[in-house]
């Protein structure tokens, strides 16, 4: 039985390993298909659990902490499996919050709705697919010139979640109607999916209750 030896030593990896803010992206993944090779090689397994897929925080937990993890003593030829599963909340998906709270905000006040970037410029509206956005547009238009102006508007964020590739939002909304002699509260659901494109989040689905 072999003493405790760290990772790096135990694959004899003679490489200098540096930084991932020094590499490309090609570098960074050539570097872990090798590093990949080489560990198997030598019974030593590693699972990433990503979603989205991100293969320079790969990079950075080999390069800065597996490869000088100790393994304990152990028989030639034992097997060792370990799961990456360190899934942290992506910046981005404020962006997401955003654009999400902003279109229903522009859609329940009457507001000039600002160009949406849907996937191929199509998106799913309620019960309508595959609408331009002319037509999602002229869709919103008929729906306000049959609603009176709101006085209060709020958007709640309930669930997010990774469905199918795609970022599924869901949560409640809550209009105030105000009339000459009373105000009239409106509730109900939504749901937005989004994707990324070009490092943008994208509109390709959108419901909204009462619409």
């Amino acid at each position: 039985m072999s003493k405790g030896i760290i990772v790096k030593d135990k694959i004899n990896l003679q490489e200098l390993i540096l930084p991932s803010s020094s590499l490309s992206d090609q570098e960074i993944e050539s570097s872990l298909n090798r590093w990949t090779i080489l560990l198997h090689q030598h019974q030593i397994h590693v699972v990433f659990h990503q979603d989205p897929l991100c293969i320079r925080d790969q990079y950075d937990f080999m390069a800065n902490e597996f490869m000088q993890m100790l393994l304990p003593p152990h028989p030639a030829g034992l097997q060792f499996c370990f799961v990456y599963d360190r899934v942290a909340p992506h910046p981005s998906i404020d962006d997401a919050n955003q654009l999400v709270q902003q279109l229903l905000e522009d859609i329940f006040r009457k507001q000039k709705i600002e160009e949406i970037n849907t996937t191929a410029q199509l998106m799913h509206f309620n019960e309508y697919e595959n609408l331009s956005e002319p037509e999602f547009r002229y869709l919103i238009k008929n729906s306000e010139e049959r609603k009176p102006a709101i006085s209060q508007c709020n958007i709640m964020f309930r669930n997010k979640k990774m469905e199918n590739n795609a970022l599924v939002l869901a949560g409640r909304y809550q209009l105030g109607y105000a009339h000459p002699h009373f105000c009239q509260i409106e509730q109900g659901g939504w749901e937005a999916s989004l994707k990324k494109m070009t490092g943008k989040w994208v509109v390709e689905a959108l419901f909204i209750d009462g619409f």
